[in-house]
């Protein structure tokens, strides 16, 4: 019989159906979802708004080639415009793929062709994906490609002073996550992205925000410029911005893009209309009005409610947080432990922190579940 090659540790139970925040498993048993598979379930499962509306666009209009344009598209752009942190008079421009590694790639395909060069800057603990020019600039435990398609300069996190001196005429883009999410839900450190932000605008590198995971409402605001009030030059996204469906998504200030030669961008299914309807629901949904409260409320509720048993403390914003376990405990325990009590959670690349990522759909109410398994993992850790 074919398996698969060798890529995931699975969790024994596997999942058989979700609804919402909640999870069934196929021993019957129920659990909460705080991982929503990896910030990607941003409406929760199986939204009914989005149902309809998928089902509406499957039947009218499933696919067609990017030659041509369609309703789809056009709503897309609407929904997304609203959005957006200021851009400046000439605002912003989209380019559609399928992946958050598509996503970045093309950033630093368009930060390459409009500086015309050729050295990237990115940081210690850094995760952009796993194609060529995203493994360069991710810092990851097993080497993904032999070599770089362009030369790469990883700086240590949060050293401001550090990457001003390394910013300079030579520098294509500066990349990173606004939060390191992989890393452990890490954040930058007070003055850290407003230092970057100078030293591009000094030098006319691009500064790229990877917000795979810090978007489409997360942190409370619809993307990281806006909750850290700094503006990068290109940012993508991926994961939620569909609710469920691939897409990738490459945004650059127009200024930048027009820099950039006809025809260097290209995706067969990026830009589809059922998956850019999708996104178009996920958008619209994201300005409504109370949306984005109910993260920030629930995000408060999560961080109250965390703060017991093995956990010593919280960080990370939003609905985007990281649970530091007590010294001498190991993450992956401690998810076992919660799921045994109903409630699922992710681990990350450092042993102690355990990552919170749900729907944004959350009820505040649901962190009191998360308290009560917590109180009764603390004897078991």
């Amino acid at each position: 019989m074919l398996t698969e090659i060798r890529a995931y540790t699975r969790l024994r139970l596997p999942v058989v159906e979700a609804h919402g925040c909640e999870i069934t498993l196929a021993d019957g048993r129920t659990a909460l979802d705080l991982y929503g598979g990896h910030c990607v379930n941003t409406l929760g499962a199986g939204d009914s708004g989005l149902a309809d509306r998928l089902a509406r666009q499957w039947q009218k209009l499933s696919f067609t080639t990017n030659l041509l344009d369609h309703a789809s598209r056009r709503e897309f752009l609407e929904a997304l415009d609203a959005t957006l942190p200021q851009g400046g008079a000439a605002g912003w421009q989209v380019f559609c793929t399928n992946s958050g590694a598509e996503a970045n790639e093309n950033a630093l395909k368009i930060a390459c062709a409009a500086t015309k060069r050729r050295r990237v800057v990115y940081f210690q603990g850094a995760f952009h994906g796993r194609t060529a020019a995203a493994a360069a600039v991710s810092d990851t435990k097993i080497a993904q490609w032999p070599s770089s398609p362009f030369e790469t300069q990883k700086l240590p996190w949060g050293d401001t002073a550090a990457a001003k001196a390394a910013i300079n005429g030579d520098t294509a883009a500066v990349i990173l996550e606004p939060i390191q999410s992989l890393a452990g839900v890490v954040e930058p450190p007070a003055g850290f992205l407003e230092g970057l932000r100078e030293a591009c605008n000094q030098s006319g590198a691009c500064l790229i925000f990877d917000d795979v995971q810090t978007g489409n409402g997360r942190l409370g605001t619809p993307w990281s410029a806006q909750h850290y009030g700094v503006t990068p030059d290109l940012f993508t996204t991926a994961k939620g911005a569909a609710a469920g469906l691939p897409i990738g998504l490459t945004v650059a200030r127009a200024e930048v893009s027009s820099r950039i030669p006809d025809g260097l961008l290209g995706s067969t299914f990026g830009g589809g209309p059922f998956v850019l309807s999708a996104a178009a629901e996920v958008a619209r949904r994201v300005m409504e009005p109370g949306f984005l409260r109910n993260v920030r409320e629930a995000s408060a509720a999560f961080r109250s409610a965390a703060l017991r048993g093995p956990v010593e403390r919280v960080r990370g914003a939003g609905l985007l947080l990281g649970l530091v376990l007590r010294p001498g405990l190991k993450g992956s325990a401690v998810r076992d432990a919660l799921l045994e009590r109903g409630v699922l959670v992710g681990t990350s690349d450092d042993p102690r922190v355990l990552r919170l990522s749900p729907p944004l759909t959350i009820a505040p109410a649901a962190a009191q579940r998360l308290a009560s398994a917590l109180e009764s993992v603390e004897a078991v850790a």
